[in-house]
């Protein structure tokens, strides 16, 4: 799997529940990205998917930082950050950095479920793109022998 088909993957507490009910969802496209998120995202998506996530430090320590120096070496394809702009608490990770970065970076990045479903069906239509060409190659080679 190349590098730039890796997804960023965060959340505030209390968005937890709604950005892995997407994933459940949706599990046919996250299946084929490898997954990054901050230690807490991480945690509540392997407890309730099979998926394989690589949990960073925790958002309090940092992990949104950490995650955030990865979309300059260009190695991610998206970025999930949902977001509770109402009730966020002060050790919440940041969402500010992720602004600027995907922005200089022509990254996606999805703050709310709206945003979320619409970037997911984008990566899906992505998957559904590398499939096609590699049952077409497969087609091709069969056909040549």
């Amino acid at each position: 799997m190349s590098s730039a088909q890796t997804i960023i993957l965060i959340a505030h507490e209390s968005k937890n529940v709604e950005l892995v009910k997407l994933i459940k969802k949706r599990l046919h496209v996250f299946e084929h990205y490898r997954l990054l998120a901050t230690e807490e995202t991480a945690d509540a998506i392997k407890l309730e998917t099979e998926l394989e996530v690589t949990g960073m430090f925790s958002g309090r320590k940092g992990g949104e930082i950490q995650l955030c120096g990865l979309i300059c070496s260009n190695c991610i394809r998206a970025v999930f950050f949902i977001r509770d702009p109402v009730s966020s608490a002060t050790d919440e990770p940041d969402i500010t950095p992720f602004y600027r970065t995907c922005d200089l970076n022509n990254v996606p990045l999805a703050t709310n479920m709206v945003g979320a479903v619409a970037l997911t069906h984008w990566l899906g239509r992505k998957v559904e793109t590398l499939s096609s060409s590699d049952t077409g190659l497969l087609t091709t080679t069969a056909e040549a022998d």
